[in-house]
């Protein structure tokens, strides 16, 4: 997931210092941030809104990391479920 791009710059500026001939981003989800001025991906799944997912291998402290689909939580389940 991209998300505010943070990591992904830093990644990029990362694997430069290897000088690949070409690097190709791909992100199965990647979040409308009013913030991120730059488009870091080349590919995109989906584009979603700026909230909080869940869901296939994307988790909220531990939990629903194992379900088969992706889904926004709510607030009041990360009041449930918050450490």
């Amino acid at each position: 997931m991209v998300d505010t791009g943070k990591t992904m710059k830093a990644l990029l500026k990362h694997v430069e210092t290897f000088q690949p001939k070409m690097v190709k981003v791909a992100g199965l989800l990647v979040k409308r941030v009013p913030t991120m001025t730059e488009s870091l991906t080349d590919y995109v799944g989906f584009e979603i809104p700026n909230r909080f997912v869940v869901g296939y291998a994307l988790d909220y402290n531990e939990y629903f990391r194992d379900l088969n689909h992706i889904c926004v939580i709510s607030s009041t389940g990360k009041l449930k479920y918050k450490i």
